[in-house]
Order: C-alpha cells, then structure tokens, then sequence
C-alpha cells in the first residue's frame, strides 16, 4: 500500500533546525491520489489533527533538489504538491526555500527536504566551490534531484542538459536518482489559431507542433535508455500529475533503500497484489 503523508513544514531563514509549523489550520485533508492524478476536482475530506508527530530523529531524512532554467515552475511544483497552491504571478526564486514533508511509502516514513534555489550558473565541481557561491544550498549532498524544463519551451531542456552532465563529472551519481519533470504541459500546442485565422497560419502553427511533438520525443527517448532516469511530465498551474512526480520520485528512492539493503526482512509489498483493497491517499497535515 502506497500513501503519502504530507505534514507540511517550511524552515525559518537560515535554514537551521528551528521549522515552523506551515499546516493549513490544523486540518487533515485527505486526497485520493488516484484521482487527483486523473486531473479530478480536489475533493477534500476534514478531520481532526493529529495528537502526536513523529520524532524526526525516527525517520529516513531524503534531501531533494529542484532545479531548473529560470521561470519553468520548479517554485509552483513544490508548492501544489505542499500546500495544492498556484500563483499566476511569476516571483523569481531570489533565496533558498525548504519544505519538510512527511511521506509514507511501502509503509516506510520518511521525512523529505525539498530545496528551492535560485537559478545556478553551474554545478559545483567540488566543496570549495559550493561552499564560495552556493553555502547551505546542499547541492552536493543531495539525496535525490528533481530537474525541471519547460515542456512549451523545449529550448529549457539544454540547461538542465548541461547540468546533468557537470554533475555526472562533478560527484558519484550512483545510486543518486535523478528524475527529470516537463512541466507546463498546458501550454503544449494551446495556441494554435483555428481554421476561421487562416490556412497559412494554421499549417505554420501545425508544423511547428510537429517539430515540437518530435523534440519531446527526442528528449524522452535520451533521458529514459540514455541517462537512465525517470521521466514525468506535469501541469503545476492545473495540478496534474504533480503528486505522480514525488511518488515516481519517492518509488525510486525507496526502490533504492531495498536493493542496498537497508532493508533485509521481508521484499516491499506489491500494491498490485489482490490482497490489497485500499486506494492510495495523500494526507495533509
């Protein structure tokens, strides 16, 4: 049985270890996985908090690292998946944010930080580097990353590109899973002009969907046999498929947890299996 449990938690600046509670009225809001992956309404059902937390000293901590060429969402991934919140106004990322959400899956906790950073030139080759120009951002630590392009702008898909490769340079990626996400996919071919604006037009908008059709399918053809890593894309403003990218994520990581070992007692369960009934649930502290 796959759930995830979202307790929320956003750190104070500075990025200690003092974090502040961010829940949304100390509410529980459950949320069919399944059927907000659909593109469904967001039905929610309100109970009573919690009485306890878990001691984060109990949980696995899983650091993730979004990044990105500037305005392709990273900002607005995290916060639909945190808060099922979008803003139309575009704020560039100016300083590290981290989230703390809390995720249960294979009925497994773990406690996750996910990073926000501001748009980086490069990918630290070393710890001298990070530590000049990119302190505390925890680039070169992280458990897991999350690289995001824009699916209407293919053109974005170059920096995540270059940085994928200095990062394979830079540090040991094995057993780092790295899941590249195309966000926007709202956008993909929505400006067409209809029949009414012209033929000409509408073979020029037509070819160059093609062309784009063709690029996409180029960049999951190499992510997927070539780089070996997951592939998702999503639509943060409309909240589709936006859970799938942390689950695809978290399924990685906890994938990796079993083959390494860490745990030796019984194989993780199969949620496909018969004997299971249950539908899969985010919850939301």
């Amino acid at each position: 049985m796959n759930r995830f449990d979202n307790t929320s938690k956003q750190d104070k600046e500075g990025d200690n270890d003092a974090r502040g509670n961010c829940t949304k009225g100390n509410k529980i809001l459950e949320l069919d996985l399944d059927y907000l992956e659909r593109g469904g309404g967001g039905t929610l059902t309100v109970g009573g908090a919690p009485s306890l937390e878990p001691s984060p000293d109990s949980l696995d901590l899983v650091k993730v690292v979004l990044l990105g060429a500037p305005a392709v969402g990273k900002t607005s991934i995290i916060q639909q998946f945190v808060w099922s919140d979008f803003s139309e106004e575009y704020v560039p990322t100016d300083r590290k944010h981290t989230f703390y959400p809390s995720v249960i899956i294979n009925e497994h906790l773990y406690e996750v930080k996910i990073t926000d950073v501001p748009v980086i030139p490069y990918f630290p080759i070393n710890s001298y580097y990070e530590w000049a120009h990119y302190r505390f951002y925890g680039l070169r630590s992280a458990t897991a990353y999350i690289l995001v392009f824009d699916l209407s702008n293919v053109e974005t898909f170059q920096y995540i590109r270059t940085l994928r490769d200095q990062m394979v340079e830079s540090r040991d990626m094995r057993n780092v899973p790295v899941l590249v996400v195309g966000n926007k996919q709202d956008l993909l071919c929505s400006n067409t002009p209809s029949a009414s604006s012209g033929l000409q037009q509408l073979a020029i908008a037509e070819s160059a969907c093609g062309d784009s059709r063709e690029k996409r399918r180029n960049i999951v053809n190499l992510v997927r046999k070539h780089w070996k890593c997951g592939y998702v894309e999503c639509s943060a403003k409309y909240n589709w498929r936006v859970i799938a990218v942390f689950k695809e994520l978290m399924e990685m990581i906890d994938a990796l947890e079993w083959s390494g070992g860490g745990r030796s007692s019984e194989p993780p369960p199969d949620s496909s299996a018969g004997g299971s009934t249950q539908e899969n649930r985010c919850v939301i502290a």
